[in-house]
């Protein structure tokens, strides 16, 4: 067997794993996308809920109702806590993915090389081959 025919599982068998490592990349990108979009609502609705609060502020609130929007407010500022730790731990784990794809896609593109590199030494030899024969036969015939 050919050394080009030997590589071609073990070349099928990287291109699979570049595969896998690039839907696990394309997945792990979009869980990252959808946190920081959480992340981005629950800032958006802080700062509306922020304004909210000084706008009654400035009308003038009980205390019972400045203790609620504190609260709130507090509950808010711990959710965007949470939700930051989130998005770290996804951008985390996105470079994570990422450096495992790149890693299958150079091994990928190297066993591709090899694999062209021996399947062109094969052709050339093959060829080599058959214009020998061909000027053996050439050289046989009776004149």
């Amino acid at each position: 067997m050919s050394p080009s025919k030997r590589l071609k599982p073990v070349q099928r068998v990287a291109k699979s794993r570049e595969q896998t490592a690039a839907r696990q990349l394309g997945r792990s990108k979009k869980s990252l996308h959808e946190e920081e979009t959480k992340l981005t609502q629950l800032r958006q609705y802080h700062q509306e809920y922020l304004t909210r609060f000084e706008q009654a502020a400035s009308k003038g609130i009980t205390a019972v109702h400045l203790q609620e929007y504190r609260t709130f407010i507090a509950k808010l500022d711990e959710a965007i806590k949470q939700q930051e730790s989130v998005v770290s731990a996804s951008k985390q784990n996105h470079s994570v993915k990422k450096n495992t794809w790149r890693s299958k896609h150079t091994r990928t593109e190297a066993l591709s090389k090899v694999v062209d590199r021996y399947e062109r030494a094969e052709k050339k030899e093959e060829e080599r081959s058959e214009q020998k024969e061909s000027d053996d036969r050439s050289q046989r015939r009776p004149d």
